[in-house]
């Protein structure tokens, strides 16, 4: 079994991916894929936050392979009323999305604390686009910043951070932080890390740096807080079947010849998803 822990469908600035294509990509590489969608966070047909969530709920149900994130507009509204009718009647929705850079709101934004204190709540871990380490909306150190003030609810840095080596060094820096101090509860997915121009870096260097960095924090391993990702099918790199799975097997052998470990693999293809998201 595999979990991809961040995946899309829906018509976006990046292409049109109905979940049937989203499917046909990801295929029989993977069991689950922990989705959202775009419709609500990046498209030019954009739709409201109960048009878009109640579309994702149907997708799920018809292709259970696919498990349900909500995306939140804390920048179109004040209230999260929607949202908390959507967990209570929805169980299936195993998280929240948040997307600070399309949403040009700041990751410390005050009007991110609802939604927070609803996955606290319902016991929901958050998924947040986390950008360039100097982004104004996006940054790690901005979703750090927040994350603090709500340390007991999972916060997963998507991407680590979408910028070069010194934004990943940076990014990692933050997790050890949260980690060494017990100052917020920072989880981290594996998308991008390693795409430079929508190019693989096949060495898998920074994302080889982020596990072997986890693995020996102060306060032991921590690579229980890694997630394996794509963001499929945004990027060109994530738009067809084989593309998609030679990158999955050369991160899985990039992963074993560094640190010989089949647990430590399993647990960041599957364990470590599902541990999180309760399924």
């Amino acid at each position: 079994m595999i979990v991809d822990s961040h995946v899309h469908y829906g018509k976006s600035l990046w292409g049109d991916f109905s979940p049937e294509y989203l499917l046909e990509i990801i295929d029989s590489s993977v069991d689950f894929a922990i989705c959202s969608n775009l419709e609500g966070i990046d498209s030019p047909d954009f739709k409201s936050e109960d048009v878009c969530n109640l579309e994702m709920i149907e997708v799920s149900k018809k292709y259970p392979k696919l498990k349900p994130l909500y995306v939140c507009q804390p920048n179109l509204s004040d209230s999260v009323e929607t949202a908390r009718i959507f967990l209570e009647k929805y169980p299936e929705i195993i998280g929240l999305k948040i997307h600070p850079e399309c949403m040009k709101l700041p990751a410390d934004s005050e009007k991110y604390d609802k939604y927070l204190e609803l996955a606290r709540e319902f016991k929901k871990p958050c998924l947040y686009h986390s950008g360039h380490i100097k982004s104004r909306f996006s940054s790690p150190e901005l979703i750090y910043k927040k994350a603090q003030e709500f340390p007991d609810v999972p916060i997963i840095l998507g991407h680590l951070s979408t910028g070069p080596k010194q934004a990943h060094v940076r990014a990692i820096e933050i997790l050890l932080d949260s980690i060494e101090n017990e100052r917020a509860t920072l989880y981290v997915d594996t998308s991008w890390i390693d795409f430079i121009g929508e190019k693989l870096n096949e060495t898998y260097d920074d994302t080889l740096m982020l596990i072997e960095s986890l693995k020996n924090t102060s306060k032991g391993d921590y690579t229980s807080r890694i997630l394996w990702a794509s963001d499929c099918p945004v990027g060109c790199f994530n738009q067809d079947r084989e593309s998609y799975r030679r990158n999955l097997e050369i991160f899985k052998a990039k992963v074993m010849e560094k640190f010989q470990d089949k647990a430590l693999l399993e647990n960041i293809l599957i364990n470590n998803a599902k541990n999180l998201y309760r399924f």
